[in-house]
């Protein structure tokens, strides 16, 4: 499914119009829906969630509610403050903000591009999947989800992308595959994530722990925001050799201020997927359910 699209200002001057002091998306260029999407924003309506444009541009709908105004202002705010630009390197790069008939979508850097065969993994960062900007009773449906491992290691694989060279296609692996997770087994199913039927995909380890390793030396140290409800985005080339990168994404429900009751324990996440990664890199996933038992 094709879409063609062009940037011109808008000329539209109606304050109740949510898309009238940004560009504007006409029919010319050629793009795409996202076909390797791992799990989350699906869009709203015929809206498709993503597009994908030329040179590495992709374009992420904006939810029609305070969720889409908070994730605009985040990146707005991450790539115009000179206190984020640290920060900046985790993240896709934000360009500007589009709109096409009453639709709003923000511009970002594709972190897919160039990949001839994206194989990503879409996990949930956080011990807490709520926070104070929530509702009473959207934290109590949370409370009550079964997400027991994503309390005790702090994240949860919602979905992934694996190539098999058994018989070239790509396979997916859904959100009942991600809470099949326990404390023990999780460097085990995470191999399953780098399993391509011939071999684990150490080649693309060395990366991804240089990445986790530096967020979570990042995150630790800074005060200027919590993380809440975000996912790490995790992709690595099916056929090319050593390529893969890794992005935080989903920014509805991010704090931009230090408050002890919004920590939701992002940091136990990251330093959990960094062990697993990093046992997995040097062939040692036994050391991890060795430390699991006796932890």
């Amino acid at each position: 499914l094709l879409y063609t699209i062009k940037f011109e200002p808008s000329n539209m001057k109606n304050s109740d119009d949510r898309t009238s002091d940004i560009g504007r998306i006409d029919d010319i260029g050629q793009f795409s829906e996202m076909w390797h999407q791992v799990a989350g924003h699906k869009g709203h309506g015929t809206a498709p969630g993503f597009l994908m444009g030329k040179n590495g541009r992709l374009y992420k709908n904006i939810s029609h509610d305070i969720r889409g105004e908070r994730e605009e202002e985040f990146y707005k705010r991450v790539f115009s403050d000179e206190n984020f630009t640290a920060f900046r390197d985790f993240v896709p790069t934000y360009y500007q903000t589009v709109c096409h008939m009453n639709d709003k979508y923000l511009e970002l850097n594709d972190a897919c591009f160039g990949f001839k065969v994206p194989c990503g993994a879409d996990i949930k960062l956080g011990s807490v999947d709520f926070c104070s900007l929530d509702s009473p009773k959207k934290q109590e449906i949370h409370r009550e989800k079964n997400l027991g491992i994503q309390r005790a290691l702090g994240f949860r694989f919602v979905g992934a992308n694996v190539y098999s060279q058994l018989d070239s296609k790509v396979h997916s692996k859904d959100k009942k595959w991600g809470l099949s997770f326990t404390v023990q087994n999780a460097a085990v199913k995470t191999e399953e994530y780098l399993n391509n039927g011939r071999e684990i995909r150490r080649d693309v380890l060395a990366p991804i722990v240089r990445y986790l390793s530096s967020l979570l030396d990042y995150y630790t140290s800074q005060r200027l925001f919590w993380l809440c409800r975000c996912s790490l985005l995790v992709v690595y080339d099916g056929v090319a050799h050593g390529k893969a990168t890794v992005k935080l994404i989903d920014f509805a429900h991010n704090i931009t201020q230090e408050n002890p009751a919004d920590d939701t324990h992002v940091d136990a996440g990251l330093r959990n997927l960094l062990h697993i990664f990093s046992f997995i890199q040097n062939d040692q996933t036994s050391s991890w359910v060795h430390e699991m038992a006796n932890d």
